[in-house]
């Protein structure tokens, strides 16, 4: 995390700055910056330029200033400050604690206040003209027929398709456990082995829990989430809940009613 969720947090805030002209951007460390981006580049691109609009694709905030559009993205640990207020006080796997050398990226305005990324594990990025055409359909947009058509073509595992933001932009590892667990699907299936029913299943689930967990709070509030651990149990059945790897992510799932 964040996934989905929290960076359209993100974005409500940012869009507070819509409208202000960037004054100077501060990047302590020029490899915050993703490879193709120089801190020179990012300069002249937003130097006396006018926020214009903020867009979310997936887990990408962008920032489309002038003629040009700057990426964030945010990693395990990133968390979006403006005018010194969060949209989120802590994530998992983090510090709430906000600390100077925890800020990769500031970007002032001329009629004051700051939009700034704290990130203490400096997992996440910036970059000038950010590639959107590479991510797949945004998971809280995907129609029915695009997710149906995404898994018929695939024999990659179900979670690990879900994972690709390639094929579906958004969901993260917490996001994907709770919706498969909650479609009743093992992850480990092959995508093209789901049935009509499934699909539908699964399609409904996506909606529903981005939709529930948002207004829980984060991708962090799902069912299960208290249970992904050794021991854990099945909030469904009482079956104690299986761990594995799948798309690089550790993985758990409910043998007894995940099929």
């Amino acid at each position: 995390m964040p996934e989905l969720i929290e960076v359209e947090l993100y974005r409500k805030l940012a869009a507070r700055t819509v409208g202000r002209t960037v004054s100077s951007v501060l990047l302590p460390r020029p490899q915050y910056l993703r490879k193709g981006t120089n801190l020179e580049a990012l300069r002249m691109a937003t130097r006396a330029q006018t926020l214009k609009r903020v867009r979310r694709i997936g887990k990408l905030l962008i920032l489309d200033i002038g003629k040009n559009s700057v990426g964030l993205r945010f990693g395990m640990t990133g968390r979006l400050i403006v005018d010194g207020e969060t949209a989120i006080e802590r994530l998992l796997y983090t510090t709430p604690k906000v600390e100077a050398d925890h800020l990769p990226f500031v970007m002032s305005f001329e009629q004051g206040g700051e939009l700034a990324i704290v990130d203490p594990r400096r997992f996440g990025s910036v970059e000038v003209q950010p590639n959107e055409t590479i991510l797949g359909p945004d998971a809280d947009k995907i129609s029915r027929e695009e997710l149906g058509a995404m898994l018929q073509n695939s024999k990659t595992a179900l979670k690990a398709l879900l994972l690709n933001q390639r094929k579906v932009a958004g969901l993260g590892n917490l996001l994907c456990d709770e919706i498969l667990w909650r479609a009743g699907l093992d992850p480990h299936r092959p995508s093209h082995s789901l049935e009509v029913t499934d699909i539908d299943e699964l399609d409904a689930a996506i909606s529903g829990t981005i939709k529930e967990l948002t207004q829980r709070g984060g991708s962090h509030m799902g069912d299960i989430q208290d249970q992904r651990r050794q021991a854990g149990i099945c909030p469904k059945d009482g079956t104690e809940l299986q761990r594995s790897t799948l798309g690089g992510r550790t993985t758990w799932w409910c043998p007894e009613h995940q099929r």
